[in-house]
């Protein structure tokens, strides 16, 4: 049947999971095959079919302009049967009801195509189960009239056709409301101008702009107006604004609101924030499972009414979604998963598009969206990257889990171990405790594969067993994320083991250079604007984050001004590791002379927390005159605890705090007026020379040419910057900023400091550092 140009497209599979789905979520661990392993299931089905059996048969039909499309896994003309082949581990008995209600749905959707495209007026539907571990098949067979599946199919059609009424509805209106919608603050100021305009031309072009834009310029506005004001205009149709940060998630959000509010009525803009399951959660202490958690149970049976209240409300915060939640008794995190594929613009994490099996990439694949990403934060995104697209594995737990597992288990796990024995015994000479490799070890490869395989039949078999409350529940994960990033591993990773000869060695697959699997994403959406107050130097951000050639880089001026923030460095002062020792007298000394010069509150950043407790013993005997009270960052501060140091800036006077830089204290936290006077920064923030980012510096020597401004440098000088950057907040804030290092004043580093800022030396004398101020 044709299809007009204007006609939507939409996949049988997400008809059903919109129509279909019943009964309770229910989160016990049942592995699933993987899609390979369901591509060789299906070929070992098809294969014991007759010569006339019809593989892959595409349908397709249209009901009230909208297309279906999908493709039966086969037709057998000698039985005249439609089948749909499902493979799986265990027993038939154990795939639930509503799994199988769910597959149902999908033949029948599938039978009914057939018989319109053929004109039959009846026709037999299979359910073909296929057993990986036995290769048995099981087949469920119906017979059913054309007429009876024309009227169950196009009932799902309907409720389909009624929903994307309403979207369409919505959708005029927003466009509408789109091209009406102005400025919130009635004119950009000139720096907002530049990057606003930047980012349209690139919603228009489809292109990527890499945007520093320092603090106070507005930036989050100047990103989310243009690709609002861009969208329908362009292929637009969903916008990701995505951030490191939960403070980044809160200013999109709040801006978000200051523009929806220009309208009077209810606006037809539509935003959703997505919030990790964790924090989610509404019974945290129960399963998420239909017999345990009352949010849980039912949940394809409330989600019809609670989906069309949720449509209604124009910003779905976390806040929102509890109260929706609480009043169906409906999981808040689910129901923002059914969320986002009906709003127009989501507030995330980073990895839920960046990541392995992402939410939003999935749902831009499964829709065909034009995505614009807004990245916030985007120093943030090489090294969250890093960790996103790293498998590590650990021997401890290995061992752990081979002491717990039942027998069957433990032969795995036995295996899995040798194979680990075999790779020590074969490492060269190397260092005690860390070495790299050459290539995959091949043969633990191999024994995780069984491992996981084993796993999965057992827990399929005995889906209850209290093996997946231990450790090797843990090892399977590992082991699983281990063969996913196996199959991405090229020359942006390498392989390193750690601990050696201790028995908690941890074998690492380490990406080291993000850049072609973040392209990979990238390369879905229509445009992209990445952004920061510290993206310097460019070519190294372009570069890690796989972004393309054609990148257009733009450096958005300081609203602010050079008097509003006295940066001083300490021309003859080093904190380099041997020289700490020395350091920490001159260092208190200054900091006591700034406090008594200038009271209020201030942050002191360390390079470590061993640095740190040096210096404040010292501290404590220096500040015993002044009326200034110590506050100080530990190791085992929770969110909580974080929180609290922070509140304590906002409402007291005459505090100065200890913090670790690059810690949860040197960037994303917001203290303007006198909640933070000055700062000080008793380090150059370079990492920390060990085997791993010396191979870094190495790999990237060989790519780039600047293995250690790569690895070392510009790492470093960003967490500086950042740290910096917490002192002056609005254009009424003044204060001061102490770069306690000599190195600073080296051509290279100094040319990486903000523009804006206007450096004077100051120098510390051994015998008179008192007087430098």
């Amino acid at each position: 049947m044709s299809v007009g140009h204007n006609t939507a497209s939409v996949a049988i599979t997400t008809l059903i999971e919109f129509t279909a789905k019943i009964g309770s979520i229910d989160r016990r661990f049942t592995p699933a095959p993987s899609g390979q392993e369901g591509i060789e299931g299906h070929k070992k089905v098809t294969a014991k079919r007759s010569a006339t059996y019809q593989k892959e048969v595409a349908l397709s039909l249209v009901y009230a302009g909208i297309h279906f499309r999908g493709r039966a896994d086969g037709y057998a003309p000698d039985l005249h049967c439609i089948e749909e082949i499902k493979t799986f581990y265990g027993n038939l008995a154990d795939i639930p009801d509503n799994h199988q209600a769910l597959h149902w749905a999908q033949a029948k959707c599938y039978g009914w195509m057939y018989c319109q495209t053929h004109n039959c007026a009846s026709i037999n539907i299979a359910l073909i189960y296929f057993n990986l571990v036995d290769d048995k098949e099981y087949r469920l067979q119906e017979s059913w009239t054309a007429q009876a599946l024309q009227s169950y199919v196009e009932n799902l059609a309907e409720q389909y056709y009624r929903w994307q009424q309403q979207l369409s509805r919505r959708r005029e209106q927003l466009t509408t409301w789109l091209e009406q919608l102005t400025f919130p603050y009635g004119e950009m100021h000139s720096a907002q101008r530049v990057m606003a305009e930047a980012v349209y031309k690139a919603a228009a072009t489809s292109r990527v702009v890499l945007a520093e834009a320092p603090t106070g310029t507005g930036k989050t506005l100047a990103a989310l107006f243009p690709a609002l004001k861009a969208m329908f205009r362009t292929p637009i149709d969903k916008i990701f604004y995505l951030t490191a940060k939960t403070t980044g998630k809160y200013l999109a959000l709040e801006n978000l609101r200051l523009i929806s509010g220009q309208c009077r009525q209810n606006t037809p803009l539509r935003t959703l924030e997505l919030t990790a399951q964790e924090k989610a959660c509404l019974e945290p202490t129960k399963k998420c499972r239909g017999d345990e958690c009352p949010y849980a149970l039912d949940f394809y049976g409330k989600l019809k009414a609670a989906r069309q209240e949720a449509f209604t409300v124009p910003v779905l915060d976390k806040q929102s979604l509890n109260s929706l939640a609480k009043k169906f008794t409906i999981c808040p995190f689910y129901l923002s998963m059914e969320m986002s594929r009906w709003v127009d613009v989501v507030v995330a994490d980073v990895n839920y598009y960046f990541d392995g099996s992402p939410l939003l990439h999935k749902l831009s694949l499964e829709f065909n969206w034009k995505p614009c990403l807004l990245v916030d934060e985007s120093h943030n995104l090489i090294s969250r990257a890093r960790n996103m697209y790293s498998a590590q594995l650990n021997r401890a737990a290995l061992l752990a889990a081979k002491k717990q597992a039942p027998v069957t288990i433990k032969k795995a796990l036995e295996k899995i171990n040798k194979a680990w024995l075999r790779i020590l015994k074969d490492l060269p000479q190397h260092p005690k405790e860390f070495a790299r490799l050459d290539k995959l070890p091949e043969k633990i490869g191999l024994a995780l594969s069984d491992y996981t395989a084993l796993y999965s039949e057992f827990l399929q078999q005995q889906p209850d067993h209290p093996i997946q409350h231990t450790i090797a529940h843990e090892v399977f994960f590992a082991a699983h994320n281990y063969q996913r990033i196996v199959e991405t591993f090229d020359q942006g990773f390498c392989i390193d083991m750690q601990g050696i000869g201790t028995k908690q060695e941890l074998l690492t697959l380490r990406n080291v250079i993000p850049a072609v699997p973040l392209a990979a994403r990238l390369a879905l959406a229509h445009c992209a604007c990445f952004f920061s107050a510290t993206l310097q130097p460019a070519h190294y951000y372009q570069s890690l984050l796989g972004l393309p050639e054609n990148t257009v880089h733009i450096k958005v001026t300081s609203p602010f001004k050079p008097s509003q923030l006295r940066v001083n460095i300490a021309g003859d002062l080093s904190t380099r590791y041997n020289d700490r020792p020395l350091a920490i007298a001159p260092i208190c000394q200054l900091i006591q002379r700034q406090l008594q010069q200038k009271p209020g509150n201030a942050l002191v950043f360390f390079s470590s927390y061993a640095f740190l407790q040096q210096a404040e013993s010292k501290l404590r005997q220096q500040l015993d005159t002044l009326d200034t009270e110590l506050v100080v960052q530990s190791r085992s501060m929770n969110e909580q605890d974080r929180d609290i140091f922070i509140e304590q800036f906002k409402q007291r006077n005459n505090l100065l705090g200890l913090a670790v830089l690059g810690g949860a204290f040197s960037e994303g936290i917001d203290l303007a007026g006198d909640a933070l006077k000055g700062v000080f920064i008793a380090t150059l923030g370079l990492p920390q020379v060990n085997p791993v980012n010396e191979h870094l510096r190495s790999v990237t020597q060989a790519q780039f040419g600047q293995g250690y401004d790569f690895t070392y440098t510009y790492p470093g000088i960003q967490k500086v910057i950042q740290a910096a950057g917490r002192v002056i907040r609005n254009k009424s804030d003044s204060g001061y900023l102490w770069l306690l290092d000599q190195r600073f004043l080296q051509p290279e580093i100094f040319s990486l400091l903000p523009d804006w800022w206007y450096v004077q030396q100051q120098m510390i004398k051994p015998k008179n550092y008192c007087n430098v101020l």
